[in-house]
């Protein structure tokens, strides 16, 4: 028996095709690539169109503004919470961003109210920290309220009329730079950073214990309730970019916006092989999860079926992608 295969049988590890394509599977990058492989097989069956060249461009900038908003979302699946509110933040910062503003407001202005509309969000996203943390409360039930409470805002601001986004942030969400829409080099900044904060930082390594083994993580000194209610702040503060990127992008986004990421954003994380057990994620994962639910998405309307479809298929894909994830692990280890 040569060497790497007595270290092999060591180690106690498998080295046979099957055991690393199962392993392979078994991490997030695999099982988001290979998802998004099948469903592109399937769109090529059922709608050819969505994947032509024109259609998987309009495709990218809400893909992206998806994937800026889910990885808020994981951020707070890491650390065992779920967040709800998504929807409701990102409405409101729609309204914030749009609301009574001039197509030719200048710079200075847009800036501002697009500052006022993350700082909003922030504070949403402080209070179910403190709600959740502080509390005890269950964040299924305090961000649901909190989407409740941030929709009535919404509906109280607007007086029910959505406003047009400034001229300014229209061409910023509409332009490109170096042949890319800006959304898509907004969502390569976010995830760049999310990516090196989480695997090469004291602070990131601090973050996934406290979510993988919070008990480990308090007897090693590390304050974990400081970075669960850190994680709603930021998940806030993610979601609200991508609010302010989809005003831009829609021109007019309707008051109701933000209720179509409430459960596209989970689903995108679960896609992305993160377990809603918390613990460690992917944040090129979860976004390879949101290129998958929107060209889902795409595919549909292509292939002429209602949308009530998509969101059937949504819940599907949290359902059997949360079994996947309790029920894998445990055949790997058998």
């Amino acid at each position: 028996m040569n060497g790497l295969g007595k270290h092999a049988q060591a180690g106690g590890t498998s080295t046979s095709p099957l055991s690393v394509i199962t392993r392979w599977l078994g991490s997030g990058d695999g099982l988001a690539l290979a998802a998004v492989v099948v469903l592109l097989l399937v769109s090529a069956v059922l709608a050819p169109s969505s994947l032509s060249y024109p259609a998987l461009y309009a495709m990218l900038p809400f893909a992206a503004i998806l994937g800026v908003a889910s990885i808020g979302q994981q951020l707070v699946i890491q650390q065992k919470g779920l967040d709800l509110s998504a929807g409701g933040i990102i409405s409101l910062v729609c309204v914030l961003a749009t609301y009574q503003l001039p197509d030719t407001a200048p710079l200075g202005t847009v800036l501002g109210r697009c500052a006022l509309a993350i700082v909003t969000a922030a504070a949403a996203g402080a209070i179910n920290g403190l709600l959740i943390v502080r509390l005890r409360i269950a964040p299924l039930v305090t961000t649901i309220g909190m989407n409740a409470v941030l929709m009535g805002f919404v509906l109280w601001l607007s007086n029910g009329i959505p406003g047009n986004a400034p001229g300014l942030l229209d061409a910023f969400a509409l332009g490109r730079t170096l042949g890319l829409p800006n959304t898509v080099l907004a969502l390569i900044v976010v995830t760049a950073v999310v990516a090196l904060v989480l695997n090469r930082t004291i602070v990131g390594r601090r973050f996934e214990l406290s979510g993988t083994n919070s008990a480990a993580a308090r007897a090693a000194g590390i304050r974990t309730e400081r970075y669960e209610i850190g994680s709603y702040v930021l998940a806030a503060v993610l979601y609200a970019l991508a609010g302010i990127l989809l005003a831009g992008l829609l021109k007019v986004p309707n008051l109701n916006v933000g209720q179509t990421y409430l459960l596209a954003t989970v689903a995108a994380v679960v896609i992305g092989g993160s377990s809603l057990l918390g613990g460690r994620a992917s944040p090129v994962a979860t976004v390879i999860g949101a290129i998958f639910m929107t060209q889902l998405g795409q595919m549909l309307i292509a292939a002429g079926l209602e949308r009530s479809a998509q969101y059937i298929l949504q819940g599907a894909i949290v359902i059997v992608g949360a079994s996947v994830h309790a029920i894998l692990p445990r055949w790997m280890g058998k």
